[in-house]
This record gives structure tokens, C-alpha cells and sequence, in this order.
């Protein structure tokens, strides 16, 4: 078994490695076994002075990055493939049965990277968490907590020597899995456990209602988790970069959604600091952001439109974007669609129909052709799709034109292809 090789490795080096020697630099703890603090360093050679309290922001220590032995560990027998099918990752449930360990008895993730690529990815999950958990609550509600790793003396450099993930477990799956249930809205909210107080973060005030009202509700709570955690990173100056259904993760125990592990995220900015530079990583800023508001349009349009969860339909969505059209047109583009699987009416049309076509607008804006005009988080937030109906917002001047042509629309719609129309036979 692969883990136990790696285990067999482990005991035989007890040097603690496993990070990028020209990028990272591990201390040992003074007072803890087995905990190491992941510092930035720009050379190997240069030590860079233990950062302050200054440095990590109001509230927040030192981040430790733990090594951890198999010992340490219960394996469970359930195995599975790592997300979205990548045959270079291994996951494992398991209980940490170490008296000593901050974590005892608490359920784990074991993540095993078999390739090159696959520890590459797991190193810069290490690095992103030194970044993000300055603010460690909002790193814990909105992305896969990164608890250490396990990794013999030659891990990094031997595909055949696995690199092994230790991360947080939230008891669910991600949202693809609960998206292709059958009765995905009832699973979820009882998952979510939604009442009076949780629905009045979206702007509502009720549970339950009809179908669509209910789904609507679901989708706004999901979407602005998504949002809160996409913005928390762009706002420490990294972009995701790897925003998919396969790897964002709705946990039950803290009713969040999570961004998943962070191992291709990447940073806005480049250690060159000249004028030209600077410029530059504005650049590199707007095109990042732009890509994941366009990975984040994709979900919403997967858990508003069941139909883009077949992958043809889905790639002739994609393509119809890819080929430069416009995202406004997405409606009369999808239309043949969506009545063909549901004559006698579509729930995601209508939900986007709402508001007179509020959602069709927001679909529009994060999945723009140009990447500078796409919404931003902050002002997606703001957007009345996202918003219930206790909360009064102020529709911009583009808004209320996109209203009145989507009225103007479905008014014409009605009038050429309503059912209620009389035809005259002539005999």
C-alpha cells in the first residue's frame, strides 16, 4: 500500500522536508514536536527575520505547518479518487491517534500526490496557507483548512515516493455530487439546516414555499458563500485559478462553502518591484480576477440550469462564449434547450426571469467577453439576483435598461409563442 511505503520512508529520514528549498526555509519549534513554521524566503542562502505581529495583522500568530508521521494516524478503509478524476491523487479518511497532537481524535483527510505535478500542487497549498491565515477565521470558514503533511527526506524529488496532504474533513462532498441528486434542494437544505436566522443573510424570512422560491433562496445562499471566500482571496492579492463544481465543497458542520485545496492558486504580484513591473502585475491583477468571476459564472449557470450538467450541453454553452458571442444572448441561445426538457416550464428560467431578468444580467456580467467588464465580488454581492426581498436595492441606470428590453422581450415571446393564442381554421 502506498501509504504504508511512505510510512516505511518516513521512519527511516526524520529530517522534517517536503517544501521548495529555494522558496521556503523550515524552523523547528522550540516546544512542540514535530511543528514547523513555513517562512518566505526570496533566496537559500538569505534568512529572513520571523515575521511580527504587525506583519500577520491584527489577531494573528505565527502559521505552523505540521509534519506528521503515519504513526500518528488511523487509516479508515474507505478510499477514493482525488477530485474531478485525477489519477495522481489518492484521499483517505483518517482519525489522528496521537495523545500529543492539538488535533486527537479528531477526522482527517489524508491527500497522497503520486507526480511531480501533483506535489507542485501540494507545496503551494503549504505556501498559500501561510498568507491566507493571517485572518484564520475566514481562512477556516471559506477554504480547505491544510493541517501539515507527511513526507519522507526525497519526496519532493522522486515521483515514486508520494507527498501526503493532511487536511481539514467537513463530512460532505462537493457541489457537483450534491447537484446531480435527484432531490438535491430538500438534501441540501436539510444538510445546510436552514431556518429563519440563516435565511435572513440573503435578505429573506421564511423557509420553505414553492419550488422555485425555494431553489432561488438555496442558490443565493451558495452564491454569496462563494463569493465571500473568492473575494477573501483576491483581497490577499491571489486568484484561485481552479474554480469548479468538482472542488467546491458545501460543509454541513459550519454551513460554508469551501474554495477547496488551494494548490494552483496564484499571486497577483511578482517579487520585481521596478516601474514596468508594476504595471504589469496590474495586469496580471484584472486578468486573474476576471478568470475566476468567469469560473464562478460557470457555477452559477451548472446550479440554475440542471441542463449544463450534461457535459454536450454544457461544451456547447462554453463554446457558444468561446466563439466571441454575446453573453446577453444567452437566453434565446439556451431557450430551444430549456423547453425541450421542460415544456411545461423550466425552474432555472424562471428563477432568471425573475426580477425582470435580474439573472440573466448577472450571468451576463461574470461571463463578459471582454475580462475588464466583468463583475467584480463586491458588487456581485450587490447584485438584486443575490439579493431577497427584504433587502431594498438601488438598480443601476444599465439594470433598469436590461429590464425593460427583458420585459420587451418576453412580451413578444408571449405574444408569437403563447399556447393561449386562438388560430382560425379555415374549412
Amino acid at each position: 500500500m502506498p501509504l504504508a511505503a511512505a510510512a516505511a520512508a518516513v521512519a527511516a529520514c526524520p529530517s522534517p522536508i517536503g517544501l521548495t528549498r529555494s522558496l521556503c526555509r523550515i524552523e523547528a519549534h522550540p516546544r512542540r514536536r514535530r511543528r514547523f513554521r513555513l517562512e518566505a524566503n526570496s533566496s537559500a542562502s538569505t534568512s529572513a527575520p520571523a515575521p511580527t505581529a504587525a506583519d500577520e495583522g491584527g489577531g494573528a500568530g505565527l502559521c505552523p505547518v505540521v509534519r506528521f508521521d503515519m504513526a500518528d494516524f488511523t487509516v479508515a478503509d474507505r478510499v477514493s479518487v482525488g477530485l474531478h478524476g485525477r489519477s495522481d491523487e489518492m484521499i483517505f479518511e483518517a482519525t489522528v491517534c496521537d495523545p500529543s497532537s492539538e488535533l486527537y481524535g479528531s477526522t482527517v483527510v489524508l491527500r497522497q500526490l503520486k507526480s511531480l505535478q501533483a506535489k507542485r500542487r501540494g507545496r503551494r497549498a503549504l505556501e498559500v496557507l501561510k498568507k491566507l491565515a493571517r485572518r484564520q477565521m475566514m481562512y477556516h470558514s471559506y477554504a480547505l483548512q491544510v493541517h501539515g503533511y507527511i513526507a519522507p527526506c526525497n519526496a519532493v524529488e522522486e515521483e515514486d515516493v508520494p507527498l501526503v496532504l493532511v487536511h481539514g474533513y467537513h463530512g460532505s462532498h462537493s457541489l457537483r455530487h450534491w447537484l446531480q441528486l435527484s432531490d438535491w434542494i430538500p438534501t441540501l437544505e436539510a444538510t445546510l439546516a436552514l431556518d429563519e436566522e440563516q435565511v435572513r443573510r440573503v435578505g429573506d424570512d421564511s423557509v420553505g414555499g414553492p419550488a422555485v422560491t425555494r431553489q432561488l433562496r438555496l442558490i443565493r445562499i451558495l452564491m454569496r458563500d462563494l463569493l465571500i471566500g473568492v473575494n477573501y482571496l483576491h483581497s490577499h492579492g491571489l486568484a484561485h485559478t481552479e474554480l469548479r463544481i468538482e472542488n467546491v465543497h458545501v460543509s454541513p458542520i459550519d454551513k460554508h462553502v469551501k474554495v477547496g485545496i488551494l494548490g494552483n492558486a496564484a499571486d497577483f504580484q511578482d517579487n520585481d518591484l521596478s516601474s514596468s513591473t508594476i504595471a504589469s502585475n496590474n495586469d496580471r491583477r484584472k486578468m486573474m480576477i476576471a478568470f475566476d468571476m468567469r469560473c464562478v459564472g460557470f457555477i452559477m449557470a451548472k446550479m440554475v440550469l440542471r441542463e449544463l450538467m450534461d457535459p454536450s450541453t454544457f461544451f456547447k454553452f462554453k463554446s457558444f462564449l468561446t466563439k466571441g458571442n454575446d453573453p446577453s444572448c444567452l437566453r434565446e441561445f439556451l431557450l430551444p434547450t430549456l423547453y425541450q426538457n421542460s415544456p411545461s416550464g423550466n425552474i432555472g428560467l424562471q428563477m432568471l426571469d425573475r426580477q425582470w431578468g435580474a439573472g440573466w444580467n448577472l450571468l451576463a456580467l461574470l461571463l463578459a467577453t471582454k475580462p475588464e467588464e466583468r463583475i467584480s465580488c463586491v458588487d456581485a454581492l450587490r447584485h438584486p439576483f443575490l439579493c431577497g426581498p427584504k433587502w431594498r436595492i438601488n438598480p443601476s441606470a444599465n439594470l433598469i435598461r436590461w429590464g425593460l428590453g427583458s420585459t420587451a422581450v418576453r412580451m413578444a415571446e408571449d405574444y408569437i409563442y403563447g399556447r393561449h393564442q386562438t388560430f382560425i381554421i379555415f374549412c
